[in-house]
């Protein structure tokens, strides 16, 4: 089995290294829940840029995705609640793609720890162990040496959340084929066994 991390490749026409702009208000949900959200789904987001064009399909730092995207996670069934969000171009003018944060119930840890090189993160100054704050039996990884996949632990959704990686996206061969043949924009992919994380003096 191969997992691969979902990365964001700026280059292309629409896919700024950075993404700057200013969102007109702040998220009205904790990012970091794993619970299918409740209740009504905020709308009326704005984010006016300041790129010419934006036409990426997957920004993974705050998990902004187009509808093309979101359409495939549809398709697999995966555990992904949109926000819309209208981005405004630099020059007036909306993104011809429809946008949308994204809201995720699809998490896991994966990581076998006892085949791995790993070093598990501890609250200064007790020297306990850190626990991500909604898996409380998860712990945070300080730092990460080799990676190897515990496969009982992969869940059965073809991309997820991974507590491992600080919360970055991992899919399967069949996403990961699905977003190519879709000719997504500004996304890569690389092996979850090449993941490596220096500690914090490192």
């Amino acid at each position: 089995m191969t997992l691969w991390i979902v990365d964001y490749v700026a280059g292309a026409r629409g896919c700024p290294v950075v993404l700057k702009g200013e969102l007109d208000r702040r998220w009205e949900w904790d990012a970091f829940a794993p619970t299918p959200p409740m209740g009504e789904i905020p709308s009326e987001y704005v984010l006016t840029t300041r790129h010419p064009v934006i036409d990426l399909d997957y920004w993974g730092i705050n998990w902004l995705a187009s509808e093309r995207f979101l359409q495939i996670c549809r398709d697999f069934g995966i555990g992904v609640h949109p926000v819309p969000v209208q981005i405004i171009q630099s020059g007036g003018t909306p993104t011809v793609k429809p946008y949308s944060y994204l809201r995720w119930s699809e998490w896991a840890s994966v990581i076998d720890l006892e085949a791995s090189s790993d070093e598990a993160d501890k609250i200064y100054p007790s020297g306990e162990p850190a626990y991500h704050n909604h898996f409380q039996n998860i712990s945070v990884l300080e730092s990460v040496e080799r990676f190897v996949v515990d496969e009982t632990k992969v869940p059965a959704a073809a991309a997820f959340l991974c507590l491992d990686l600080g919360h970055e996206l991992v899919c399967d061969d069949d996403f990961k084929r699905a977003c190519e043949d879709a000719r997504l924009l500004g996304m890569g992919f690389r092996p979850i066994t090449e993941y490596t994380k220096g500690g914090f003096w490192d």
